[in-house]
């Protein structure tokens, strides 16, 4: 079965981060060709997640999404906001399995890019 992925990010006002966000995507998705993967913003971009919920459900025999939040810890966001966008999706879809990822959080990797960025 083919997976369906949703990485969800803030979003900005600014294009910029925007941008690179959606670049960001496009190589995950170039690891993983097997993949539906797709992205959506929280606020302040498009499109938002229940946009690109919506889209992927439309794109075929779609039984369960995985959204990836692209957040570094569980906050105010990760365990209230996303979670109740991606509740009232499930009700309106009650027969595509949404599951919440854990945020990036305190990986090592992310120890060892602190470590690279500071390194003069």
């Amino acid at each position: 079965m083919k997976l369906n992925v949703l990485i969800v990010s803030h979003g900005s006002g600014d294009k910029t981060p925007n941008l690179e966000f959606k670049r960001l995507v496009g190589k995950f998705r170039s690891r993983h060709p097997g993949w539906k993967v797709t992205h959506a913003f929280l606020v302040l971009a498009s499109p938002s997640i229940p946009q690109a919920l919506e889209a992927l459900s439309r794109s075929g025999k779609v039984k369960e999404i995985l959204v990836l939040p692209y957040f570094l810890f569980a906050a105010k966001h990760v365990k209230k906001d996303i979670p109740a966008i991606l509740k009232t999706f499930c009700k309106k879809n009650p027969g595509i399995k949404v599951r919440l990822g854990k945020p990036l959080g305190s990986d090592s990797k992310l120890l060892d890019i602190l470590d690279q960025r500071s390194n003069h």
